[in-house]
């Protein structure tokens, strides 16, 4: 991508932050959906977990899981939506003391350079994933698609997110609108050319972040990744006040500012634990 395409596309994500507008309540039940995705198998299939209390109008479809990956699709009745969440790390610590800077370019466009180990647990996911969503569709043909995950479950969802709308490499999804993307606490996941590429595509992705979470700083940006937008920054422990940050994914008035990050904060979004079960 050149130097002028890439200021335009800066541009444009500072003028569409105007347009952007931040639903608590939405953010919330996605809390709780992507919650619910740290309970066993068993226990999301019954909605057996405290999570379940908010989202009362969400019925479970499939619940996919192997030795370390889970993933399940649900029927949303409140908003008439097919939901897809992703599981983050089961071993948060040992993640974030591993996490290294390795990039991938697995797009037509060279330049555009992922998170190599993002990115292969996304390809391990996506066909299961695609299928999943199918077999929701046949149970509830709703067009409305909301994708919603935590920590690396993020980063899966911004992965699939980017291949429906600017790869277009999943066809079989192309009736899908998708009405929003959640994440939460989710860490960089390419670089700039790819924060750019999914800027242009008016992704509808809201990244929340809680106070001092460590993981939203990880990769570094030195390290040659960035952000994409709209951050929501919560700058205080209890979540009584948020920040809606500017649109280029990168506000040195939200997260970026704090210097000292905490992991325990990693658990904690807009006053829930969303890291159990």
């Amino acid at each position: 991508m050149s130097i002028i395409n890439v200021c335009i596309v800066f541009v444009f994500a500072l003028l569409i932050v105007s347009i952007y507008s931040y639903d608590e309540s939405e953010a919330l039940r996605n809390v709780a959906i992507s919650g619910l995705t740290y309970c066993s198998k068993t226990k999301i299939e019954n909605k057996d977990s405290f999570h379940a209390d908010a989202i009362p109008e969400v019925q479970i479809g499939k619940v996919w899981t192997n030795s370390s990956l889970l993933f399940y699709t649900a029927y949303d009745s409140l908003t008439d939506s097919i939901v897809l969440t992703v599981r983050g790390s089961d071993d948060i610590p040992n993640w974030i003391d591993n996490i290294d800077a390795v990039k991938t370019s697995p797009y037509s466009d060279s330049s555009v350079k992922v998170h190599k180990g993002f990115y292969s647990e996304y390809l391990a996911l996506r066909d299961p994933m695609v299928h999943a969503l199918l077999s929701q569709y046949s149970l509830h043909p709703t067009t409305k698609l909301v994708l919603t995950g935590h920590s690396s479950g993020g980063a899966n969802m911004v992965f699939f997110a980017y291949d429906l709308l600017v790869t277009k490499s999943i066809p079989e999804l192309d009736f899908f609108h998708l009405s929003s993307l959640f994440t939460f606490g989710v860490p960089r996941v390419g670089n700039p050319a790819f924060a750019s590429s999914f800027v242009s595509a008016d992704i509808p992705h809201t990244r929340v972040v809680h106070y001092r979470d460590i993981v939203p700083h990880l990769p570094y940006e030195w390290m040659g990744f960035k952000h994409t937008p709209h951050e929501i920054w919560y700058d205080s422990e209890d979540s009584s006040s948020y920040v809606e940050c500017d649109g280029t994914g990168e506000d040195n008035n939200c997260s970026d500012q704090e210097l000292y990050e905490w992991p325990s904060d990693h658990c904690y979004y807009i006053g829930q634990y969303i890291c159990g079960c």
